[in-house]
């Protein structure tokens, strides 16, 4: 007695999907291995979170990777990416290593060289200092009177931002105080401006500022005093 499938059409199909996936999967096996390069972008993480970064960080590093020729020309750089870890890193010039396995590639796909194999980066202790306020003052008050005299309050400013670029600054400045046209004294509220975008005003964040003017006496033209 000869034994009949209950359900011929399932076993037939079934049949159908097992080859196509035979087919397909030989069909990767004898796909091309090929190489491509491309661009990767940088990303960092773990920076302490006393420190900052002062020098140039590159935007992206150079991928050589290898995988099935088909894969390769989809592969969107997009998605792909390079994570160096900071973790303990102390203050200083540093160069940090940059390996395969800290390449996120498609999955079938390998990571062969990256360029550069180091990333150089400067890192510097995040401190605040107290430094002197300079009023900017822009323009030519009326004819016949001068700026004879500048006053702010508070007269200085708490910042915070890498030691060294603090260590070297010797103040920060207001936003221009304008006294174009002006025919007495000018008080006005100004804020104070960051010198950096690695620096932060901490407080004040304005001062007000007060720039008096007085008569003076012009200069003769042959530049003699009378």
């Amino acid at each position: 007695m000869r034994l009949r499938p209950r359900h011929p059409g399932n076993l037939l199909i079934a049949v159908v999907l097992a080859c196509g996936v035979w087919y397909v999967s030989a069909l990767d096996r004898r796909e091309r291995i090929s190489e491509r390069q491309l661009d990767a972008s940088v990303t960092l993480v773990n920076v302490p979170a006393e420190m900052v970064i002062t020098s140039e960080v590159p935007r992206t590093v150079s991928l050589r990777i290898r995988g099935p020729l088909n894969h390769l020309r989809a592969l969107d750089p997009a998605n792909t990416g390079v994570v160096v870890d900071l973790r303990g890193a102390s203050e200083g010039e540093h160069e940090f290593e940059v390996e395969a396995r800290n390449v996120a590639v498609p999955e079938g796909m390998n990571v062969l060289a990256v360029s550069p194999s180091q990333l150089p980066l400067r890192l510097e202790r995040v401190v605040r200092r107290r430094l002197p306020v300079r009023v900017h003052v822009v323009g030519e008050p009326a004819p016949g009177l001068g700026v004879i005299g500048v006053a702010v309050e508070p007269a200085t400013a708490v910042v915070s931002g890498p030691r060294l670029q603090l260590e070297a600054l010797h103040g920060v400045a207001t936003d221009p105080v304008n006294v174009d046209g002006a025919e007495g004294s000018v008080e006005t509220v100004s804020t104070v401006r960051s010198p950096h975008p690695l620096m932060r005003v901490i407080e004040p964040l304005a001062v007000h500022v007060t720039v008096t003017l007085a008569p003076v006496r012009p200069e003769p033209r042959d530049g003699r005093r009378r």
